[in-house]
């Protein structure tokens, strides 16, 4: 009867001993699976934002005594040039944050400025913005759906400049009607 207590003994040992490395691997691929989804997919770089391509303008003269006082447009232009070096904290902020922003920046256009095509460049621009901060936020999100949103607020800020230096250089112009 001995050797028969023996044989249960090591048996429930055996068995204890792989319920417990089983457990332990579980854990552990558990803490693994936890750890990718807090990870983002993505690291972003200067030389990922530079490889973008996209036509950049400037203010013109006219244009920025224009905007001179347009303290939310000198704002969006810095939090731009941040966003070209791959920093991304205000388009993840708040979302009521965001949203005062860029009420403010509509509401506070210079009234040379407040004209319908230069409006409707404010409006891409906003709705770019939007997208961005919703995919700039998902921690899993794409690194190329977030590149392809980035490239989409250059290109809606770049627009809106264009469209100034338009409006202003056609108000410049004096034709004569005969």
């Amino acid at each position: 009867m001995k050797p028969l207590k023996h044989i249960h003994y090591l048996l429930i040992i055996i068995l204890t001993s792989s319920l417990l490395s089983a457990c332990k691997k579980t854990l552990t691929e558990d803490e693994v699976v936890a750890e990718t989804v807090q990870t983002p997919n993505y690291k972003l770089t200067v030389q990922d934002l530079e490889s973008i391509k996209y036509t950049d303008y400037a203010l013109s003269n006219e244009a920025e005594e224009a905007v001179k006082d347009w303290v939310k447009f000198h704002e969006l232009t810095t939090q731009i040039e941040a966003l070209k070096k791959a920093d991304l904290s205000f388009f993840k902020d708040d979302k009521a944050i965001l949203q005062s922003y860029i009420t403010d920046l509509k509401n506070e256009i210079p009234e040379i400025l407040s004209e319908t095509s230069i409006l409707v460049r404010l409006i891409a621009l906003e709705t770019s913005i939007y997208k961005l901060e919703g995919i700039a936020i998902v921690p899993d999100a794409d690194k190329e759906d977030l590149l392809a949103s980035i490239k989409d607020v250059l290109v809606s800020h770049v627009n809106l400049i264009f469209q100034i230096n338009k409006k202003l250089e056609k108000d410049a112009q004096n034709v004569i009607k005969p």
